[in-house]
């Protein structure tokens, strides 16, 4: 690890986000397949005519669809999305229904979708010192609380902000005006740890120091987070991101911020 281009003792608040940063992407080629398969035996005892290899022929790119223009209070954005493909699909389910089968769905998910290991103590280490926020474009809010209260980690942070709550998505750096107003820091005291590309760019465009987590050997796994029907490529050609540095691995910040490792 090479070392930083910024002062780490002026940095007052320490931003991340979460699935590939704080959560690790394993077998994702795995994790699309248990997904379509839940989401295809619910909607059959739904009432769905169509074959598998129909189903999964349509359901090709799921998340890269737009989101509802029509949205509902009572759902989230990922909610209204299985609401609105299913009456294309000619089956009328009840919110009650929507819900169940977008948990069933997003859980047969997250199985690979587990914590680093690194994070709680890292979290605790880091808290004494700085302010903690999580940045995640993600449109489900309950489950993502519900992962953090399971791992034990949500506490940890000092404001939590969610696409799903905000309206705002990565690589629009606005994302990032909440946390900055509610903790009262400046981009100029704040780092940005991520492994997107939207990571950097939003980063950099709201002026916050950007850290690239690139975890070796995993790099085929990081981009795969949409349901694709003809399998999925290794993503073996990442940018380099120059202009941001990088870290190995979420220990590298023990280093960084000259944390102590063991102290309890």
């Amino acid at each position: 690890m090479k070392k930083p281009n910024f002062d780490s003792d002026s940095i007052k608040g320490v931003f991340f986000d979460l699935y590939g940063t704080l959560f690790i992407y394993d077998n994702m080629e795995a994790a699309w397949e248990d997904w379509i398969t839940i989401f295809y035996q619910k909607l059959k005892n739904n009432g769905l005519k169509m074959n598998m290899e129909q189903f999964r022929s349509k359901t090709d790119g799921f998340f890269s669809l737009p989101e509802p223009k029509q949205k509902e209070q009572d759902l989230s954005i990922f909610q209204c999305r299985v609401k609105r493909y299913t009456n294309e699909l000619g089956l009328a389910l009840t919110n009650k229904k929507i819900k169940k089968l977008s948990e069933a769905c997003l859980n047969a998910w997250q199985k690979y979708v587990l914590i680093d290991p690194n994070v709680a103590p890292l979290l605790k280490e880091l808290q004494k010192f700085k302010k903690l926020a999580l940045i995640s474009k993600f449109d489900h809010p309950p489950h993502l609380y519900n992962i953090l209260r399971t791992n034990e980690i949500l506490d940890y942070f000092d404001y939590i902000v969610i696409s799903g709550e905000v309206g705002i998505k990565k690589p629009n750096p606005e994302i990032f005006s909440f946390a900055l107003k509610e903790l009262n820091l400046s981009p100029s005291e704040v780092i940005y740890i991520g492994d997107a590309p939207e990571d950097i760019h939003a980063a950099q465009s709201a002026n916050i120091i950007p850290i690239i987590i690139k975890r070796k050997n995993l790099e085929h796994y990081s981009l795969q987070t949409d349901f694709k029907n003809n399998g999925y490529s290794p993503n073996l050609n990442l940018p380099n991101y120059q202009n941001a540095f990088h870290i190995n691995a979420l220990t590298d910040l023990y280093e960084i911020f000259k944390l102590n490792r063991y102290k309890s």
